[in-house]
């Protein structure tokens, strides 16, 4: 933890309210510090009307639909939501007056008085994140997971003691303003890397160069064996490296089972209730995160089992809606990867009817083309992206439709579907283009698919 100046009667302007509580949680725990605080969003009013109403309450200026009146050159603090390009107008004039820039979880790595384990990665992080949140709990720990799995610690730092643990799950858009305030996590983890936010990151050099951040400051990283641009990213790392995946500290084997370095087995495969091969590997990444926080091996081995009893996914990743006449109806809304679609594909296992598209983000989408090709019956494409993976799968031989819509995709997944067969949401593509964010996506996913369970209309053909 590093010290931070006081905020009180500090002008600062919160960017971004956004809609994953981090504006809000930040808004909220600056104001309790005495700071005049201005939150502004360019989202209409009706969007944020619930959050900004209590922040108004609390005695904040509100901006909504736009930026009119706010001196961005004026405020002593800039605290930027994630989802904000560094490159915007506001920032620039902020950075350029000579403002100081942080963002929420900036604000809580300045404060947090325990250890901090960050995790990042393209595909994965928000259940490597959960998971080692899980294990630490089992062991004993104090600890409190946050960052971009939703919500803000910042309202419980007050209570905070200097033992507890921060997980966090940490974007790249994070890491772009944490690195030059010299921020970062205690452990670092880093579950792979492939491209991902082109369109905000502009090369894949530079995403790469974003994700690299986590390591900065880092005195342990637990890093993917598997994956060479992982390996790229650590080059130089002057910490303790701690490896998953093949010839690492944990593997997985070809049975599914978790293995220390010594070969011996820390899970059975029928101990572990998460499919696929990715999600194995989630878990050895959590369990080394644990015991590089605990300093403690046997103690995160011996927590494997209570943590899994308890463990609950992340929300929106492989939930399962419900079955109806020998169908099973999935949402993974929150992949928004072609990566990782494949993963959830390959961790469905078997013949399925795959939901898929939204807004492009500059991605080869050959992993969900190879994904779908090896494991999905038929694929329903929807969003900007419908036409195009419409036309690449069938040039693959895969059976597909463009449906365009969510509610077109559920009625005509279940005309399709089969007995046996799962129905997997698995969009690998932002939600953008049609959605705010894909929370809203899976909740019209799994209105449509319970409003026609309810009218009986999911028969098996």
């Amino acid at each position: 933890m590093s010290t931070a100046g006081g905020l009180e009667g500090q002008q600062v302007i919160v960017l971004g309210l956004g809609h994953f509580g981090g504006g809000l949680g930040a808004a909220r725990w600056l104001l309790r510090q005495g700071a005049r605080v201005t939150v502004t969003d360019r989202a209409p009013a009706a969007s944020l009307a619930e959050p900004a109403a209590e922040l108004a309450a609390l005695g904040a200026r509100v901006v909504l639909g736009g930026h009119d009146g706010v001196d961005f050159g004026r405020a002593q603090l800039l605290v930027v939501n994630p989802a904000v390009p560094l490159t915007a107008p506001p920032v620039a004039a902020a950075r350029a007056a000579g403002v100081r820039i942080n963002t929420e979880i900036g604000l809580l790595m300045e404060r947090w008085p325990g250890p901090v384990v960050g995790v990042t990665g393209s595909n994965g992080k928000s259940t490597t994140s959960s998971l080692t949140h899980a294990v630490l709990v089992a062991a004993g720990a104090q600890a409190a997971l946050g960052g971009n799995i939703g919500g803000s610690l910042l309202d419980g730092l007050d209570r905070a003691a200097p033992g507890d643990v921060a997980v966090l799950e940490i974007s790249s858009f994070m890491l772009d303003v944490l690195a030059p305030l010299g921020l970062g996590p205690d452990v670092a983890v880093l579950t792979n890397i492939t491209p991902n936010h082109l369109d905000r990151h502009g090369t894949f050099e530079a995403y790469k160069e974003a994700k690299r951040h986590i390591l900065r400051r880092a005195r342990r990283a637990v890093l993917n064996a598997d994956d060479p641009h992982v390996k790229d990213a650590a080059r130089g790392f002057a910490g303790e490296a701690l490896w998953f995946g093949r010839g690492g500290d944990v593997t997985v084997s070809e049975d599914g089972s978790l293995l220390d370095r010594r070969g011996w087995t820390l899970l059975a495969s029928e101990e572990i209730p998460l499919p696929g091969r990715i999600n194995r590997l989630n878990l050895a990444a959590a369990w080394l995160a644990a015991a590089a926080v605990l300093g403690d091996e046997v103690r995160a081995a011996r927590a494997l089992p209570g943590a899994l009893a308890h463990y609950e996914p992340p929300a929106h990743r492989l939930d399962l809606v419900g079955a109806w006449n020998g169908i099973s109806w999935v949402d993974d809304s929150s992949s928004t990867t072609p990566e990782s679609t494949r993963g959830s594909l390959e961790a469905v296992g078997g013949s399925c009817v795959l939901i898929a598209g939204g807004h492009d983000k500059g991605l080869d989408p050959e992993p969900l083309l190879d994904g779908a090709r090896r494991w999905a019956r038929v694929v329903l494409t929807i969003g900007e992206q419908a036409p195009h993976l419409l036309r690449e799968l069938t040039r693959r031989g895969v059976a597909a439709e463009a449906v365009d819509t969510m509610d077109a995709a559920v009625a005509r997944a279940a005309q399709v579907a089969r007995r046996g067969e799962t129905v997997l949401l698995s969009p690998g593509y932002s939600s953008h283009d049609q959605f705010t964010n894909y929370e809203r996506r899976a909740q019209r996913f799994r209105e449509q698919v319970l409003k026609l369970a309810a009218g009986r209309e999911l028969a098996a053909g």
